[in-house]
């Protein structure tokens, strides 16, 4: 008698879910919001200084902090946002395999 060899399970077929297309525009809408946010953040934290009389074509640029961490943060929260969009919209459109179909 032999015992059968255990082998790997059967992959279940991946459900095609259009809702989440609707979840990709919401979340493409987000990082509009949040892309414009970040540079409305970079605009008020980034300060023309006072030229110096002497040297008229120096040019200074004041940094505020927050604003300007505020505008990295919603910048960087706006690519991620963008990737899981990406995601999601990969996640709406595609069927399943015709592999798992045939298997089961």
């Amino acid at each position: 008698m032999t015992t059968p060899e255990p082998g790997w399970p059967e992959p279940a077929p991946a459900p095609h879910r259009p809702r989440r297309a609707i979840v990709a525009a919401a979340e493409v809408v987000v990082t509009a919001a949040l892309v414009w946010l970040a540079f409305w953040l970079w605009s008020r934290g980034t300060v023309v200084g006072t030229p110096i009389p002497e040297r008229p074509n120096l040019r200074f640029e004041e940094f505020d902090g927050p604003f300007v961490a505020g505008a990295v943060a919603a910048a960087t929260l706006a690519g991620l946002v963008l990737v899981d969009a990406v995601r999601q919209v990969v996640l709406a459109v595609r069927t399943t395999p015709k592999a798992a179909v045939e298997v089961a």
